[in-house]
């Protein structure tokens, strides 16, 4: 009954806006201020996942959905993305977000609450390989956004020797990189002269690539895993990878671990998408 209810309420003549929705939004804003929740005219919606869990915290299955509106039924964009809660006896909840490529919505306990959270990611698109990534609270049926930590800074120091020091503002931690394996490169842009330091360049640490769930220790409360690629003379020019751990801790954000690496694990590597050349 709730999976249909829930498919009527966001299908059933495009989308449904009104009610709780307004009051929802008058009291937590959709990402961009400037987006408007008026969906494309041509646009059409699309279920792209729904589950059943009680993510309210009264004890009953939601219908919690992950709505798309399309304006082109042949492009793999969503102009819109919208999360949808039904509960029994309870006002629908719709939470506007923005638009994007692939979109996945995952439940765990981040912050710790006894309940799980709703964690929706999808991809911007473009060469950057970006996500935007949200955790949302409906306990007591009250949508609560949760912040997201913040990509982590790094300086870098460029030594002889085709050698890159990089150090993580946050920790203070420094790594060494190895870019010997792309020496003609950087002695062509006058970087180095046979492996002599000549010109150093700007480095340049994207936003998260990846900021997925994880349980780390099994217990069924969840951190969160962030990837942010470092790029050198060139945006395909990948020097290595920030990895961090954080863990919700007193109502903030707390890093647990962070890491300078030149390759990641198969688990945390992102395949490209074609959206990607953008």
């Amino acid at each position: 009954m709730l999976r249909m209810a829930a498919i009527c309420i966001i299908l059933g003549g495009g989308l449904s806006l009104s009610g709780p929705a307004e009051a929802f939004n008058e009291a937590v804003p959709p990402p961009s201020s400037s987006s408007q929740l008026t969906p494309p005219q041509s646009g059409q919606g699309q279920l792209i996942q729904t589950r059943e869990i009680d993510v309210t915290g009264d004890g009953k299955a939601d219908m919690v959905s992950l709505v798309g509106l399309k304006s082109d039924m042949n492009s793999p964009y969503y102009d819109r993305l919208f999360i949808s809660v039904v509960g029994q006896g309870q006002a629908q909840v719709v939470i506007p977000l923005e638009g994007g490529y692939n979109p996945r919505m995952d439940f765990c306990d981040f912050i710790h609450d006894k309940m799980p959270q709703i964690y929706v990611t999808y991809d911007t698109g473009g060469s950057g390989g970006f996500t935007s990534n949200y955790i949302y609270s409906l306990k007591n049926n009250v949508p609560t956004q949760i912040p997201m930590p913040e990509p982590l800074h790094v300086n870098a120091t460029f030594k002889n020797n085709y050698k890159v020091k990089m150090k993580i503002q946050e920790t203070g931690k420094a790594f060494i990189l190895d870019i010997a394996d792309r020496k003609e490169a950087y002695e062509q842009f006058g970087i180095y002269n046979q492996g002599k330091l000549v010109k150093p360049i700007i480095v340049n640490v994207d936003a998260y690539s990846l900021l997925k769930p994880v349980d780390v220790k099994k217990d069924g409360f969840c951190e969160l895993k962030g990837v942010q690629r470092i790029t050198g003379i060139a945006n395909a020019d990948t020097l290595g990878y920030v990895t961090s751990l954080w863990k919700w801790h007193k109502g903030k954000w707390q890093l647990k671990e962070a890491a300078v690496v030149q390759t990641l694990k198969t688990s945390l590597m992102r395949v490209p998408r074609p959206e990607d050349e953008d």
